[in-house]
């Protein structure tokens, strides 16, 4: 219940932030992620399929770090035995990261924390079955990728996160998961630097005479 309201709350920020734009220059962020996790056994690797989903965020600059939270999807496809077995589970994703920033690229490190907020499990020969989300653990790890801006209010991003913690609280058959996420998106800022508001204003003033 916790978490659901968590998620309204997300998404009522969301629509609300053109309204927050100035007062907490956000950023929007939106796109599509590939999930997939690394297998301890080297072997069983190559039964692993990504699971693809959308992905979203709302973005802030706070001091020299970019603080984010969103919602993506982990899991995998388990192709090993005659039926395929699709892990989904939806994520709250809380993320810090330092920008770098190289003329119009940016590059992009930091951390990254998952809360699972869902799970369920579906089957190629029909049927899912729901996975309490207490059988997960809090997905935490490191952040990586580059954006390049396109002008001041838009831009594009690859992103790819590594995740350190085992995905189950109990292994299963006691052989260690852990989660690889990475996608692309666009972003939109919804504020201007000052410093070209600035001069957009002067050659407002300048072109108006006022």
């Amino acid at each position: 219940m916790v978490k659901m309201r968590f998620m309204y709350i997300f998404i009522i920020v969301l629509f609300l932030a053109p309204c927050l734009q100035a007062e907490l220059g956000l950023t929007i962020v939106g796109g599509f992620n590939r999930a997939n996790v690394f297998h301890e056994e080297s072997e069983m690797q190559v039964w692993l399929g990504d699971l693809k989903a959308p992905a979203f965020g709302i973005e802030r600059k706070i001091g020299p770090v970019i603080a984010a939270i969103g919602y993506l999807k982990g899991g995998y496809i388990n192709g090993y035995s005659d039926i395929d077995t699709t892990l989904s589970i939806s994520y709250i994703n809380v993320q810090s990261y330092y920008p770098l920033k190289f003329g119009k690229f940016t590059i992009l490190a930091g951390i990254n924390v998952g809360v699972p907020l869902s799970a369920v499990e579906s089957y190629s020969s029909g049927g899912t079955n729901k996975v309490a989300v207490e059988e997960l653990n809090i997905d935490y790890g490191a952040l990586m990728g580059v954006s390049y801006g396109i002008n001041e209010k838009y831009g594009a991003r690859l992103f790819l996160h590594y995740g350190f913690a085992e995905l189950w609280k109990e292994p299963q058959e006691g052989k260690r998961l852990t989660t690889i996420i990475g996608g692309a998106c666009i972003y939109y800022n919804l504020w201007i630097p000052r410093s070209t508001e600035n001069i957009a204003k002067k050659e407002i003033k300048w072109a108006t005479g006022l």
